[in-house]
């Protein structure tokens, strides 16, 4: 008998282990009636393992973590690793319903929403800014997303408002927080069709950092469910919060079911950045807890790292354009378990 839900995180050694370790813990302590549901995570590539001492404060989680050669193909694109884990856990997991969480997300109340109901599918958020997306036929990005639209048999033209700036724009969605039907098998044509659009080589102007995601937009927009989305409570993009609409920014941190942190904590004046959070109250007993938590997992250790890393590929990125293909970035992810 399957089971109604389960979580699905990707963790590998490095600064991953401190924030899936954070969010199985805001799981565990903050989720109600859905505490206990099983988390499943994977380490999709070969390598040395995540660190034991993780190991051992998963099992205390109870967190069912295993390492897997599932992106073997594309080993060198580590966020390969979000749908083709999807489709391994869509084809290996006996559960109703599965959520993929990006590690850098945090739970502070009951995410009912995880719960579709019965004539919903899949639920996620618009992506926060339009970054790769496209506004329509006079936009300079609208070549990539017709390209898309072409090798995947989109029939149907859905568009979104971004929470930033209320920009009307082709479907984009965020793929740090998707709830999707097992049964529909989402997942598995989220993973053929990045596959295939990695095969042909199609890649946004900022680069290949974005396929992924614009691969999983237009999958959703080929079906024929209709795209549910999340209240705008969940996956809070906290960092963005002065530049959200209006209309769309929480006032207090108890009004949160989860947040979105990106890299906030890897930076040693993060804390100093909330307070800068617009009529945003943070005198709460989950923003106390949470403080703690990234003091006690030591979440900066690798900040300046991190800094130079997403730098490293954003020149990598910027190469392509031009044929230069450098692996810069995977060699220091070897050499520094990053």
């Amino acid at each position: 008998m399957s089971i109604p839900l389960a979580f699905i995180i990707c963790t590998e050694p490095g600064r991953l282990e401190a924030q899936s370790l954070m969010l199985a813990t805001s799981i565990r302590k903050f989720c109600g009636n859905l505490k206990d549901t099983p988390i499943y995570s994977f380490h999709p590539r070969v390598g040395e393992p995540i660190s034991q001492q993780t190991q051992e404060a998963f099992a205390a989680l109870q967190v069912i973590h295993q390492q897997i050669p599932i992106n073997q193909e594309f080993h060198e694109y580590y966020l390969a690793n979000k749908p083709l884990v999807c489709a391994y856990a869509e084809q290996n997991i006996d559960a109703e319903i599965l959520v993929f969480l990006d590690s850098d997300k945090c739970l502070f109340a009951e995410p009912t929403e995880f719960l579709l109901p019965e004539n919903c599918n899949v639920r996620v958020r618009p992506e926060y800014g339009q970054g790769i997306g496209s506004t329509g036929s006079q936009d300079p990005q609208e070549w990539y997303w017709q390209r898309l639209y072409q090798v995947l048999g989109v029939k149907r033209e859905i568009f979104v408002n971004t929470p930033i700036g209320n920009k009307r724009i082709r479907a984009y969605w965020n793929s740090g927080l998707v709830a999707v039907r097992r049964s529909a098998g989402i997942f598995t044509a989220w993973k053929e069709n990045f596959t295939k659009v990695m095969h042909l080589d199609i890649t946004p102007p900022q680069g290949i950092y974005f396929v992924e995601q614009s691969v999983l937009s237009v999958t959703l927009c080929a079906l024929t469910d209709n795209v549910e989305h999340f209240s705008h409570n969940y996956s809070y993009p906290l960092p963005l919060h002065n530049r959200l609409s209006p209309e769309l920014r929480l006032q207090d941190w108890d009004e949160i079911t989860s947040i979105h942190y990106f890299n906030l904590f890897f930076y040693n004046d993060w804390n100093t950045q909330i307070k800068k959070l617009k009529k945003f109250n943070i005198n709460s007993d989950k923003y106390k807890w949470l403080s703690q938590e990234v003091v006690r997992l030591n979440m900066s250790r690798t900040s300046v790292l991190h800094r130079y890393m997403l730098a490293i590929r954003r020149i990598e990125q910027k190469l392509q354009k031009f044929n230069i293909k450098i692996n810069l970035s995977s060699l220091i992810e070897k050499t520094a378990k990053f």
